[in-house]
């Protein structure tokens, strides 16, 4: 509940900023009629980012001495591709997209001592693919620029790649086999953004997103994902 409540305000704070963006700072924008969006229009959008993965839950059904487990997980990269028509100020968009994050640490603690602990590991690469319908709600800000907030329901693919490997926590051992797993599962995302008008067809967009599924099980492991995705890209309007 804790944890709700704080994404809850970063996602409030991150809209009231991004409502304040200057009209000075976009002085050289190109100046199309006020309107955010003409209506019954289509577009393509792509993106490119990072995704920082936050330390989530982990368990598997091999590794009976051990509990409360976390991972946590590199930086990754973040590209998603869309196609979507506007009315009125709003967008109704399909979009496919895709991250990649290397693990680099399990956590637990040992159900014997009560002792948490937590090693690095290596070879165990996390790609996610989402296939999700947005809306966006756009806001003028100033002739050229518009804030909006979007937010999606879909599908979740997800692939684990184990090199193989193992780790000790407090004299308890987690073993994993090299071998690949995948699994598909709801997926829901939150986001903000800017967009600022290059042209009467082609806007800039910088956004934030908050990405989480449910539970993915691979095998006998179970993994939770959330994940903050920082993006900039172009929406080429036709």
């Amino acid at each position: 509940m804790v944890m709700n409540i704080k994404r809850k305000s970063i996602f409030v704070s991150l809209v009231m900023v991004l409502l304040g963006v200057s009209n000075a700072a976009f002085s050289g924008a190109y100046i199309p009629d006020p309107e955010v969006n003409e209506p019954d229009k289509k577009y393509i959008s792509l993106k490119f980012g990072a995704s920082v993965i936050e330390d989530s839950g982990v368990s598997d059904a091999g590794v009976t001495g051990l509990s409360g487990g976390e991972y946590s997980a590199d930086v990754g990269h973040y590209v998603a591709g869309g196609i979507g028509m506007v009315r009125d100020g709003y967008r109704l968009e399909f979009e496919v997209a895709n991250q990649i994050n290397d693990l680099d640490k399990l956590s637990a603690k040992s159900i014997a001592t009560s002792i948490k602990a937590s090693n690095s590991i290596s070879g165990v690469d996390a790609s996610v693919t989402t296939f999700l319908v947005n809306g966006y709600k756009d806001f003028v800000l100033s002739r050229g620029v518009s804030a909006y907030i979007s937010s999606g329901v879909g599908i979740a693919y997800g692939e684990l790649d184990l090199a193989g490997g193992n780790t000790a926590i407090d004299g308890v051992n987690w073993n994993w086999q090299e071998h690949d797993q995948d699994d598909t599962v709801f997926a829901w995302q939150l986001g903000v953004g800017v967009g600022y008008e290059l042209t009467k067809a082609m806007s800039l967009d910088v956004g934030y997103r908050y990405l989480g599924s449910s539970d993915f099980e691979y095998g006998s492991t179970n993994i939770e994902l959330g994940s903050h995705n920082v993006t900039a890209g172009v929406r080429y309007t036709f």
